[in-house]
Parts: structure tokens; sequence; C-alpha cells
């Protein structure tokens, strides 16, 4: 591709070319060849040695999450057997990591290679594609501009930084599942986990009568309290939640969130669903560890572009799920409208758990909604942007 730099030195060469077919004589054309011969001579030896450069792109990694650095390495060679004082490299690392469009000047005997790296800071999740990378070069009279595209990178996939959060563990909402539970109503009465002396309040049913013959005192028996769980996740991912995110903070931290949820209950073998409306199907779920690169690949394409007011849709999705078990809601906006809707739910029997992501300062209509809301045994934390947390006097 060629950019002309100087458009005057055209038109002054075009200008010659019809002086000398007007005027005619040896003058006229000995300047129109001379000044043809300045940008044509140039222009083939530069284009035939920009035929024998090569370059590459080396990528430490494909796949990372936010807040991890790549190590990016460009290579050129040049097999001419002509030297190149002048390259410009554009298009390094670039912006598709946010990061301002580099240019290098490089310099290349017949025969050298020259490699470099960029170390990059991946700042949000996504897939991004490493630009062409793109060498320059120009005559020494800077008439004109070639250039060349040396190569592609690959495909890059950030994911969400994942977070470690309190534990809060997920009610059953079945027996005879794999999880330990501490509630007596779980206890399965075919496993027996240990043996123990009569304490008062046990029930008859459980002595160990063989036990208690042999050691002469009541033995009882303590059974195994096993349930199966299912939580369910909702990301907020409406539109009108998000209207205020400023640099796409709140945003992000939801989708951390969820991401990291996601990591904990597929790592523990727990079948787990996530519900957001942008999502294929308005939902994903896996039940193993292996489901979770698949789950991912699918939250990092998540942004604010639901239609439906958050309260809505988890009312809509809940009316088919089972009523028991946890709801993990994830969300920046909560009116008392939307509190109305969740103290409904609590009273259908779902047991909810509320990530309030909030801003630099809590407002004191969030917090009074926050309030009624733990008043009805409603678990809620309150989450600020990493940014924020940084000063203290904010978060307070």
């Amino acid at each position: 591709m060629v950019e002309i730099k100087k458009p005057v030195f055209l038109l002054v060469v075009v200008g010659l070319g019809i002086i000398a077919v007007l005027v005619g004589g040896r003058f006229p054309y000995f300047f129109f060849y001379l000044a043809l011969l300045l940008a044509l001579v140039p222009y083939l030896w530069l284009s035939i040695g920009l035929r024998r450069i090569t370059g590459d792109i080396e990528v430490s990694a494909n796949r990372t999450e936010v807040g991890q650095n790549l190590v990016v390495k460009y290579i050129i060679n040049n097999s001419s057997s002509g030297r190149f004082p002048y390259l410009e490299l554009s298009n390094i690392v670039g912006s598709s990591f946010q990061a301002p469009v580099e240019k290098k000047i490089v310099s290349l005997e017949a025969g050298e290679t020259e490699a470099f790296e960029r170390e990059v800071r991946c700042t949000r999740r996504g897939k991004y594609d490493m630009r062409e990378f793109q060498i320059k070069t120009g005559d020494p009279f800077g008439l004109f501009q070639l250039s060349k595209f040396l190569a592609t990178g690959e495909e890059i996939i950030i994911y969400p930084k994942l977070t470690r959060l309190q534990e809060i563990k997920p009610l059953a909402r079945q027996h005879f599942g794999d999880f330990d539970q501490k509630e007596n109503r779980f206890e399965n009465h075919s496993l027996i986990s240990d043996l123990r002396e009569w304490q008062a309040g046990d029930s008859i049913k459980k002595i160990h009568w063989k036990q208690t013959a042999r050691q002469e005192q009541i033995v009882v028996k303590n059974y195994e309290k096993k349930g199966d769980i299912a939580p369910k996740i909702f990301l907020d991912m409406s539109e009108s939640s998000y209207l205020h995110d400023y640099k796409h903070r709140l945003e992000d931290m939801a989708v951390d969130i969820a991401a990291s949820f996601m990591y904990y209950f597929l790592g523990n073998n727990i079948s787990v669903e996530l519900f957001s409306e942008p999502l294929y199907a308005g939902s994903l779920g896996g039940s193993q560890p292996g489901d979770f690169l698949e789950v991912m690949d699918r939250i990092i394409d998540l942004a604010p572009l639901g239609k439906t007011d958050y309260s809505t849709f988890v009312s809509n999705r809940c009316h088919y799920l089972a009523t028991s078990g946890s709801l993990y809601l994830i969300t920046p906006r909560l009116s008392f409208t939307d509190a109305a809707v969740l103290l409904g739910l609590k009273q259908k029997g779902f047991d909810l758990v509320l990530f309030y992501l909030a801003p630099a300062n809590l407002s004191a209509a969030a917090a009074t909604v926050l309030e009624r809301l733990r008043e009805n045994r409603v678990k809620v934390q309150i989450l600020y942007p990493a940014e924020v947390l940084k000063d203290e006097s904010a978060a307070l």
C-alpha cells in the first residue's frame, strides 16, 4: 500500500509532464524525467525489498484473566540483500487492550533478524484479536510511504477475575444428596456416621442395642446428614441498572462475582445454574469442573443489554423453579419495589443471598431497603469496586 506524503511533488511531476508535452525541447523533458526518477527508483527498490521482509507475533498465553500480564513478542526478519535504514512498526500491542497505539522505528541490515517484546496488562474481560503487525518505510526525500502487513496475532481470551468471596453454603432442596448438612431433617437412617453416649433428648429410635449391651451403657447412633443442593445465580445485566456505571466498574464486578461463584460450585461438583437476560435462552449451567471453561466462554460476552427490570426477570424465572434451595442475587440497583419482589420469593420458601454492588457511597434509600431485607432474614453483602476500596473513607 502506497501513501503519498507530499502531494505537491506529485502535482509538480504532472505539471512538468504537461509542460514537456506542450513546449517540447530537451530541458523540459530532462526535468520531467529527473523528477519522475526521484520517486520511481526509490519506490521500486523499497517495494522489492519489502517482499523479502517477514514477521511473526508470539503471545505468552492465549487465555488468561483480568489483572494478569501478557508478554507479546514481535519478530521481524530482513532476508533481502539490501539495508533498511528506516522501518516504522505500527499497531504494536495496540488498542485491543485499551493501551495507546504504539509505534517503533528500527533499522535492519541485510539478513538481520530483530525481536522485541511488550508487556500488556489485561484490564477487561473479552475476546481480542491481536491486530495486524504492520511495517512502513519511505524514500529518503519523504515523498511517499510504503506499508505491508507482516503477521496477524491469534485470538486472546481474557476471563473475568476470580474473587475469593465469603462462603455462604446453599441450602439443600431435598434428601439423599452428596453434601453435608447440619439440619436433622437430612439424616439418612441407612448410613451411620459414628456412635456416642446417650444424651438427654435423644430419640429411643437412635439407640444402638448391640453396643449398648456390650458396653453396659446406652449408646446411640449418629446418622449422616446429606442433601442435594442446586444453587441458582441471578446476574443483573439489565440496561437500566447500569446507566450511571463509571468505566464499567459495577458491570465488571458483577460478572467477576458470578464467575467466582460458578468456579466455586463447579469445582466442588455442585450442579449450578446461572440466569441472566442477555444469555441465550436466559440461562446456562454445569455440574462438574470440566464445564467451567465452556461456561466462562459465554460469561465473558455478557453486557448490560437486558430490556427487562431485574426484579421482574427474577420473579418470572422463579415461577418455574422449585421453591427450595438458595438464590444468589447480584445487582447494583435496588428499590422498594425490587425489595417487595424479593420478599415475596422469601415467603414462597426460597433462601435469598443478595450481593449488592454499591458505587462510592451507599445512598440513604439503598441503606433503608437493605436493612429491611436483613430484618426479613435475607442474607445481604455490600460490595464496592476495587478502586473505591483503595480509599477507605469512600467505602464507609
